[in-house]
C-alpha cells in the first residue's frame, strides 16, 4: 500500500482542524495540499452542478459537442444541440493565468445569432504546478470571476457593458474553472485591444476609467446582493503570506537598488524609497495584512469594484464621436476600499505619466463620486490611497529580486532600460518578451508605490494607523 495518499489525507485533516484558529499560513497550506491531492479529480461545479471541461481540447474532442450542449442548455432553443466544436487557433496574448481559446461551433438547427453566437471565447484555470498557479489559487481569482458573472453581471447590464456570459463555473476544492462568453471582435466591432505596458497611457482613457469605475461603485452602492460577493481581505489573506515571504527575501535589497546586494544596472531602478522607510521593511511586511484588512472593512469606503482597471481589461468603441468603454477579466472583482483600488489601478501607469496627471486624476475621482451622489473627503481618500500601496510595495519589491536575478542569469538584465522597446517587439521570443514585460510592469509598480508613498507621506499615515490598530 502506498503511504503518500494517507500522509496527504492526514496532513489535510490536521490543517483543516488547525484552520479553526484562523491562521492565514495554515489556510495557504491547506490550499497547497488541495492543489496536490485534488489534481485531476474533476469535481462538479459549485454553481451548475456540471462536470465541466478544463481545456479547449476537451471541447474539441469527440465528446465535446455533447458536453458543450449541456453547458449551453439554458440558452439553446428547444431541440437544438451542438454538433461540432473547432478551435480557431486564434493567438490570444497574455494568457498567463490559464488557457484561453476562440471556439467555432455548429448547431443541429439554425440559431439566431442574437440568442447564441457561433464563435465563443473560453477561459480555463491553470492546471499545472507553477508560481502563477499558486498565486491564482491563493487570491481566489476563479471564485471572484465566477461569482461576478453568476450574480452581478445582470445587475449592471443597464449601465456597464461586459461580455455576455453563456457558462461559468468553478470548484474551490480542485481549483477548476471554466468561462464561456461572447467573443469580442477587436479591430472591427471594437477598437484594437490595448496593453497596459506595450501601449502608452492616455489621459482620455484614464478619465474614462474613473467615470466607469465610479459608476460601478456608486450604482451598486450598498445593494444587498453585495453580501454574496467576496471581500478583498477574504480573497487575499493567503496571498499576503506569499507577499510576506517574497518581501522578507527581497524587499530590503530592492529599496537599496541592488540585485541580491550587488550594484547592477542602477539606471533601470527608477524608484526612490522614502528615506524614513529604509530599515523598516520588516515592520511594513508585518503590518501590511492588517493595513489592507482595515481598509477593506471600512464601511465608508467599501465598494464593489473591478480592481484591475487597466487597458488590457477594457474594450472600446466610438459612438457619435464619443469614446465608450466596457470591461472584462473580472478575476479580481470584489468588495474593496475605493482608495486602495485606485492606487492599484494607477500604479501600472508610466511613472512620469502618473506624476504629471495624479492631481487631475484624483480631482476627477472626487468630483465624479460627488456627481453620482457619494461624497468622499479628499483627506479620507488620500489616506486610503497612500496606505493602499503597502501590498504592492511589499509584493513588487520582493518580486523584483526574483525577476532581476533571473534576467541577470540569462545575461539580459544589464541591457534593460526603462520603457524597454523590446517589450513591444512582436518578433522577439514570446517567453523572453513576457519576462521583459513582467520586469517593466514591476519596475513601474515599485517606482509608483515609492513615489505615492513619498508624495502623500505614507510614513505619517502608517504611524497614525499603528496608533489605532
Amino acid at each position: 500500500m502506498e503511504l503518500w495518499p494517507v500522509a496527504i489525507a492526514m496532513a489535510l485533516g490536521t490543517a483543516s482542524c488547525l484552520l479553526l484558529l484562523g491562521s492565514a499560513e495554515l489556510a495557504l497550506l491547506r490550499t497547497l495540499l488541495k492543489m496536490l491531492a485534488c489534481k485531476g479529480r474533476r469535481n462538479r461545479g459549485q454553481l451548475t452542478g456540471l462536470r465541466f471541461p478544463t481545456s479547449a481540447d476537451e471541447l474539441t474532442s469527440s465528446k465535446g459537442p455533447a458536453r458543450l450542449t449541456a453547458m449551453l442548455k439554458p440558452h439553446l432553443p428547444k431541440g437544438v444541440s451542438v454538433t461540432s466544436v473547432r478551435n480557431l487557433q486564434t493567438e490570444i496574448k497574455d494568457g498567463v493565468k490559464g488557457e484561453k481559446a476562440m471556439l467555432k461551433v455548429t448547431y443541429s438547427k439554425p440559431v439566431d445569432a442574437e440568442i447564441l453566437p457561433n464563435v465563443f471565447f473560453v477561459k480555463f484555470n491553470l492546471q499545472d504546478w507553477s508560481p502563477m498557479r499558486i498565486f491564482v489559487q491563493s487570491s481566489q481569482v476563479c471564485k471572484c470571476e465566477a461569482l461576478f458573472y453568476h450574480i452581478l453581471a445582470k445587475e449592471i447590464s443597464d449601465f456597464l457593458r461586459t461580455p455576455k456570459c453563456f457558462f461559468v463555473d468553478f470548484n474551490e476544492m480542485t481549483g477548476e474553472f471554466c468561462l464561456v462568453t461572447e467573443a469580442l471582435d477587436f479591430g472591427h466591432q471594437y477598437l484594437p485591444l490595448k496593453h497596459r505596458v506595450r501601449d502608452a497611457a492616455s489621459l482620455e482613457d484614464q478619465l474614462l476609467f474613473i467615470e466607469t469605475g465610479a459608476m460601478l461603485h456608486c450604482r451598486l452602492g450598498n445593494s444587498p446582493v453585495l453580501l454574496k460577493m467576496p471581500k478583498f481581505h477574504e480573497t487575499h489573506r493567503e496571498m499576503w503570506v506569499l507577499c510576506a515571504l517574497s518581501g522578507r527575501f527581497g524587499l530590503s535589497h530592492s529599496v537599496q537598488k541592488t540585485v541580491r546586494g550587488q550594484r547592477v544596472n542602477e539606471a533601470w531602478m527608477t524608484w526612490d524609497c522614502p528615506s524614513e522607510l529604509l530599515g523598516k521593511e520588516r515592520d511594513i511586511i508585518r503590518d501590511m495584512p492588517g493595513i489592507m484588512t482595515s481598509l477593506s472593512k471600512d464601511p465608508e469606503m467599501a465598494v464593489f469594484g473591478h480592481n484591475d482597471l487597466t487597458t488590457d481589461n477594457a474594450f472600446y468603441w466610438k459612438d457619435a464621436g464619443k469614446l465608450h468603454m466596457g470591461l472584462f477579466d473580472w478575476q479580481q472583482s470584489c468588495v474593496n476600499n475605493l482608495g486602495q483600488e485606485w492606487a492599484w489601478n494607477w500604479h501600472f501607469l508610466e511613472p512620469e505619466f502618473l506624476a504629471k496627471h495624479e492631481e487631475t486624476l484624483i480631482d476627477h475621482v472626487l468630483s465624479t463620486y460627488e456627481r453620482l451622489g457619494r461624497q468622499i473627503s479628499r483627506a479620507k481618500f488620500l489616506n486610503a490611497y497612500v496606505l493602499g500601496t503597502a501590498q504592492m510595495f511589499v509584493f513588487s519589491g520582493g518580486g523584483l529580486q526574483l525577476l532581476m536575478t533571473d534576467l541577470q542569469s540569462k545575461g539580459i538584465f544589464e541591457s534593460l532600460v526603462p520603457e524597454d522597446v523590446r517589450c513591444k517587439d512582436p518578433g522577439l521570443d514570446q517567453e523572453l518578451r513576457e519576462k521583459l514585460v513582467g520586469a517593466e510592469m514591476t519596475r513601474r509598480t515599485f517606482t509608483n508605490c515609492c513615489s505615492i508613498m513619498r508624495r502623500h507621506d505614507f510614513y505619517s499615515a502608517w504611524q497614525k494607523w499603528r496608533e489605532t490598530h
